[in-house]
C-alpha cells in the first residue's frame, strides 16, 4: 500500500496539481496576450509539451502495469511526468520574460 491509495492524500495531491496547473494557465495567458514572436513560441511549446507529457505518462503507466503494479501505483507513476512538466512551467513562467 502506498500513500496514494489513501483517498485524502490522493485528493490533496491531485488538487495541488490542479492549482499549480491553473497558475501555469494564468501565467501563460499573460505571455500569450503580449503577442509577438515570444507568444508564438510559447503557443508552440504549450502544444508540444502536452503531447510529450501525455505520451510519457502513458508509457510509464503501461510499463508499471506490465510489471505487475496495481492501477493505483500505475496512476501515481503516470502523474510523475505530468507533475514535472507543471512544476517546470511554474518556475519558467514565473521568471521575467526577458
Amino acid at each position: 500500500m502506498n500513500s496514494f491509495t489513501d483517498p485524502l492524500t490522493r485528493f490533496l495531491d491531485i488538487a495541488g496539481l490542479g492549482i499549480r496547473a491553473q497558475a501555469v494557465i494564468a501565467l501563460r495567458t499573460i505571455r500569450l496576450a503580449e503577442g509577438g514572436p515570444a507568444a508564438i513560441r510559447e503557443a508552440h511549446r504549450m502544444v508540444a509539451e502536452k503531447v510529450v507529457a501525455a505520451l510519457e505518462a502513458e508509457m510509464v503507466a503501461t510499463r508499471a502495469l506490465l510489471g505487475g503494479a496495481s492501477f493505483d501505483d500505475a496512476a501515481e507513476q503516470a502523474l510523475v511526468p505530468v507533475r514535472r512538466c507543471v512544476e517546470d512551467n511554474v518556475r519558467r513562467l514565473s521568471r521575467p520574460p526577458f
